[in-house]
């Protein structure tokens, strides 16, 4: 029998390698420059410098990409600064750098920070994300270069963990027309006026226990809004072009309505019924399990709610029998509403909890389809069959029902509550998938 002996590479010293899978041709380096940086805007600006190695092609592509990305690097920012010494692109469409506590101990002082920051700000930087692991303290309304004009190109702004009065924030918006979206995680602000922000459409902000007692938030222009705040007040001053909104807080949750008999004198109850109102003429709403237990409270209290616009509502919460009433009116003052999601969760508070079942009356025939305090890591499918069926009992122009339960539900008991929901979607005319 013939032996078969593989080819002999004959590709000349220096050349790519050509790759056997596309016939010899080594298709990727043959690619135009565009789609290659497109390539590494992929991956950390470190993997990227690897590639010089491959061939003369490869040796300088990086240093023109427009995308660079340091994320959790473990190395000192005098290292990354002389890797950007050999960048040579004019603009730079996209700068992300995560800074530890590591690296911030080892720079000994924010110059180092400064010094990238800037770096992204001279090739007019269109998308900027700082990620702190310490607190990175912004400077102070007197550094020009930071506060002046040096924003014009940006159009998407993140910052997590970062130290910044109003004041110099305040600057930072006011030099950057262009900005589109702004993104705050742990942030020390007490107040974001976006009034001048004319272009800027999408707020995401996750605050944490230790930011300021209270927050206001002045955004005319937003569409989109995602807020989780977990303990701070926040105050929707003036949001009238909110069209969307991913909203769940715990602040209200359990202050007002354990102390007050007329909840309506307390000042964080007025708050809390602001923020309700201000999502009434949203059409695309997400809310958690939080936001929902506020809403049973405001119910069990004879609280006056709002008609809401939402079309499409999407659900993230356990099924907890606190949650129950406040779902069910959300979906009474819903008249339009066409679409429900919802994502089964575990994430919950046992103190809360107890509090709200205060509220909830033993002959409740809710209370016995829905035990107090129950939780179940694997859903039970006549639990969430009853679920299914509140659903479709509050809401009378729903056409489609997606609950997604994930590992909560066995096979078999998948395939149970398949059955009951085939029933029920011929009853209601209403299209349920389960996922």
């Amino acid at each position: 029998m013939e032996e078969h002996l593989p080819q002999q590479c004959t590709t000349p010293a220096g050349a790519p390698n050509p790759s056997p899978l596309f016939g010899g041709v080594d298709l990727i380096s043959s690619l135009p420059d565009e789609i290659l940086h497109h390539i590494f805007s992929f991956v950390p600006t470190k993997l990227a410098i690897t590639t010089s190695v491959l061939s003369k092609r490869w040796r300088h592509l990086w240093c023109e990409t427009p995308y660079l990305s340091f994320p959790t690097s473990k190395d000192y920012i005098e290292s990354i600064l002389k890797t950007l010494a050999s960048h040579s692109a004019a603009k730079i469409m996209r700068f992300h750098l995560y800074v530890n506590r590591e690296t911030c101990v080892a720079s000994q002082s924010n110059d180092h920070v400064d010094s990238l920051i800037k770096f992204a700000l001279s090739h007019n930087v269109e998308e900027l994300s700082l990620v702190f692991a310490p607190y990175y303290t912004f400077p102070d309304v007197h550094n020009n270069f930071f506060l002046g004009k040096s924003w014009t190109s940006l159009r998407k702004l993140s910052l997590w963990r970062s130290i910044c009065s109003d004041e110099s924030f305040a600057k930072i918006l006011i030099g950057s027309p262009m900005l589109e979206s702004l993104t705050l995680q742990s942030c020390t602000l007490r107040c974001i006026d976006l009034s001048e922000s004319l272009r800027l459409r999408r707020l995401d902000i996750e605050r944490a226990s230790f930011a300021p007692h209270e927050f206001h938030i002045v955004a005319p222009h937003i569409h989109y809004l995602r807020l989780i705040d977990f303990r701070t007040k926040c105050v929707l001053s003036d949001v009238p072009s909110l069209t969307e909104a991913n909203v769940d807080t715990a602040y209200y949750l359990p202050r007002f309505w354990c102390i007050q008999l007329d909840p309506s004198k307390d000042e964080d109850y007025q708050v809390m019924m602001q923020t309700i109102e201000k999502l009434q003429n949203v059409e695309n709403l997400t809310v958690g399990l939080s936001f929902l237990q506020m809403l049973s409270i405001a119910e069990f209290r004879g609280v006056s709610f709002p008609i809401f616009k939402v079309k499409t509502l999407t659900l993230k919460t356990t099924i907890l029998r606190s949650a129950i009433l406040g779902i069910a009116k959300l979906l009474q003052n819903s008249p339009g509403l066409k679409k429900i999601t919802f994502y089964k969760t575990e994430d919950w508070n046992s103190a809360v909890e107890k509090y709200v079942n205060k509220y909830v009356n033993p002959q409740d025939p809710q209370h016995l389809i829905f035990p107090a305090g129950s939780v179940f890591e694997v859903a039970r499918p006549d639990l969430v069959a009853s679920f299914i069926e509140l659903l479709l009992a509050n809401t009378r122009t729903l056409e489609t029902l997606v609950v997604h339960l994930g590992s909560y539900l066995n096979r078999p008991g998948f395939e149970e509550l398949s059955q009951i929901a085939l029933t029920l979607s011929h009853k209601n005319k209403v299209s349920i998938v389960l996922k």
